[in-house]
């Protein structure tokens, strides 16, 4: 498997190839975003206040289905920054006509990842509701112990669900590269990959922080026009890596991944013919026996 120099100096070179396309790959997701956000919690909280956002209106309902379309969208965009990784072309219009491919199996299988870790993250609800309660019910210096300790018990208490983050992390990579995997099984199929390089992933990540603080500087022109590009196409590298290992190892069969749709992981078993052996028909000996003549004694008469 490759390291993570390795993966980053070749994501850096398949950028170079298709850089136009990488770039408008996340301009595009990040604009639709954007304008979703604008266009219907703006108003609300501009206007009624950021609590109001929690109740249901017409605007709010809006937003979340541009969300969940918006979720469709990432995935088909993590496939085609897989095909970069792959050095293969990538389009921009796949954003767009691969939404009604899969659409409710690539839905379910994002779905399925945020209850998940939503779960995970309730463990730090006791931490918070205490902490509220402590808020409340004491004084100006006791209020302040308690947020310089709950800060830590609550980032602690929240590992658990950054944990099972990494290991649900592939699941997007394995919705958009296996078309024929439904949406459950790609997230346990990403925690059964994901087993034993979860440290290699949160290295990686952590190697993007610098540019990530570049990127919030800029106002977040530097991650569309490199750091964002550079990351996917990392990480897609980082995804293609892990999987070539697992089916090596056989900790993931090839028929469990099921076959892309550009066939490049087809494992056809095809039964032997049987082989049939050549039976030469020969004609039988036949084995005449002849009886010696007698001999006819003539007697004169």
């Amino acid at each position: 498997m490759k390291t993570r120099q390795e993966l980053k100096m070749l994501a850096r070179e398949n950028i170079k190839t298709q850089k136009k396309v990488a770039i408008l790959l996340i301009l595009v997701l990040c604009a639709l975003i954007f304008v979703l956000g604008m266009f219907t919690l703006a108003p609300i909280v501009l206007s009624r206040g950021l609590l109001r956002v929690l109740r249901w209106s017409p605007l709010v309902l809006v937003y979340w289905a541009g969300l969940l379309v918006i979720f469709v969208m990432a995935v088909n965009m993590t496939g085609e920054y897989i095909k970069m990784s792959r050095r293969e072309p990538a389009r921009l219009e796949a954003m767009f006509t691969e939404l009604k491919v899969h659409f409710g199996r690539k839905l379910g299988g994002m779905l399925w990842v945020l209850l998940w870790i939503t779960l995970w993250a309730l463990i730090s609800a006791p931490v918070i509701l205490l902490a509220l309660f402590l808020m409340k019910n004491t004084g100006r210096g006791t209020k302040l112990l308690v947020l310089a300790l709950m800060g830590p018990v609550h980032i602690a208490a929240l590992v658990p669900a950054i944990i099972k983050g990494f290991s649900y992390f592939l699941t997007p990579y394995i919705l958009a590269d296996c078309p024929d995997v439904t949406a459950r099984e790609a997230l346990r199929l990403s925690r059964r990959m994901m087993d034993g390089h979860k440290k290699e992933l949160f290295v990686m990540m952590l190697s993007f922080i610098g540019w990530m603080l570049l990127s919030v500087l800029t106002l977040g022109i530097l991650y569309v026009a490199y750091v964002g590009p550079y990351m996917y196409t990392s990480c897609a590298g980082f995804y293609t890596e892990v999987r070539a290992k697992v089916l090596a190892e056989g900790t993931v069969a090839p028929e469990e991944l099921a076959p892309s749709t550009e066939g490049r992981w087809i494992v056809i078993e095809t039964e032997a013919e049987p082989e049939i052996e050549a039976v030469v028909l020969t004609e039988p000996e036949i084995e005449v026996e002849v009886e010696p003549e007698e001999d006819v004694e003539i007697e004169e008469e």
